[in-house]
């Protein structure tokens, strides 16, 4: 996909660099179980056809991370480097993300952002994601 000079592609390993080094700088006290590294080698094992990176001008400047299990899909990781935001490179990216999880027969998304975090809450509602009355669980496994 290919939109506003932002090339939309699947992860390649020339793209760890990069990847990580927004990562960084987006998710900020993330856990260490979300260390880029970690995240970038657990999703290149499960369909890594569905991870996704926005190219502009040679450069990797957004990411998001899609999966799905056979009932639902999950978004995880969508970043834009800040000094490219408001110019719709998150809306592309959720769209060929949404896409590409369509194509596999996925009939409902579901993400999570944190709570505090009101101008990511606006962003996912503007693409008509609702909040919907569900309590979040999770267990670490390692």
């Amino acid at each position: 996909m290919v939109a506003d000079a932002l090339i939309v592609r699947a992860y390649e390993a020339a793209d760890a660099e990069s990847v990580t080094a927004l990562w960084r700088e987006i998710f900020v006290g993330d856990p260490p179980w979300n260390e880029p590294g970690l995240v970038i080698r657990r999703k290149l094992a499960v369909q890594p056809e569905l991870f996704l990176v926005g190219e502009l001008g040679g450069a990797v400047i957004a990411t998001v991370l899609a999966g799905f299990d056979g009932v639902r899909g999950w978004i995880h990781h969508l970043a834009v480097v800040p000094a490219h935001r408001r110019r719709g490179f998150g809306r592309l990216m959720m769209a060929e993300a949404e896409r590409r999880l369509r194509r596999l027969g996925c009939p409902k998304v579901n993400l999570q952002v944190r709570a505090s975090n009101a101008a990511v809450v606006e962003f996912y509602r503007r693409l008509d994601y609702q909040i919907e009355e569900r309590v979040s669980f999770g267990k670490r496994l390692e």
